[in-house]
């Protein structure tokens, strides 16, 4: 009778565990999981409802489209890039572009107008810390806001500063410090009032109409 060392017990032992093991792998129980190459970027994709793999994928650090739609269940990756959301947008006090303010042809002195709508009310709004003279032109009594109206600034001394035809109810401009003498017109009914313009802060002027 052949005796065996135990040495050779723990060999065959190890034999049959490693030779079980590739078996089970090459059955399909078990996968190892493929390396991903170097440089390849992670990927990351929309799955389709009923289970089926998925169909588009995108590269990480995609940008997605402003108003995209994704599907209920889609799993964003860390490094998607989502659109701006409207609490993050731009402030309504932001300064508004150039083209949105007009200068006098003559003089240069720098005048904006509007105020109709919601947003134009806001937007007025924002830029008026900017505007030392500010006008409001309304109905008397309804307080309905008046459009149209023609505006004129002459200097004091008596050289005219600013002629313009305000696009909304709400008029400003942006003069030195001083004296003005302020007209304005409203479908021929005209109102002139002097005006002092200070070296800090600013003016606020209301006029109103009869229907």
């Amino acid at each position: 009778m052949r005796r065996y060392k135990l040495t050779d017990c723990l060999a065959l032992t190890l034999a049959v565990s490693v030779y079980g093991s590739t078996l089970w792998a090459e059955s399909g129980a078990m996968k190892p999981e493929p390396k991903r190459p170097e440089g390849v970027q992670t990927q990351w994709a929309i799955a389709p409802e009923g289970g089926e793999a998925p169909t588009t994928a995108y590269p990480e650090g995609t940008l997605l489209q402003k108003d995209i739609t994704l599907p209920a269940g889609t799993l964003l990756p860390g490094g998607a890039v989502l659109p701006q959301s409207p609490a993050e947008a731009a402030p309504t006090d932001a300064p508004m572009s150039r083209s949105a303010v007009d200068l006098d042809a003559a003089t240069g002195v720098p005048y904006i107008s509007g105020g109709i709508g919601v947003s134009g009310r806001e937007e007025m709004e924002g830029v008026k810390s900017k505007f030392n003279l500010r006008l409001l032109f309304a109905v008397k009594g309804s307080g309905a806001y008046l459009a149209d109206v023609k505006v004129r600034i002459d200097d004091a001394a008596g050289p005219t500063l600013l002629t313009a035809v305000a696009q909304g109810p709400w008029f400003y401009a942006d003069l030195a410090p001083g004296s003005y003498v302020l007209t304005v017109d409203n479908a021929g009914q005209t109102q002139s009032r002097d005006i002092q313009v200070p070296a800090t802060g600013a003016v606020e002027q209301s006029f109103y109409w009869t229907d």
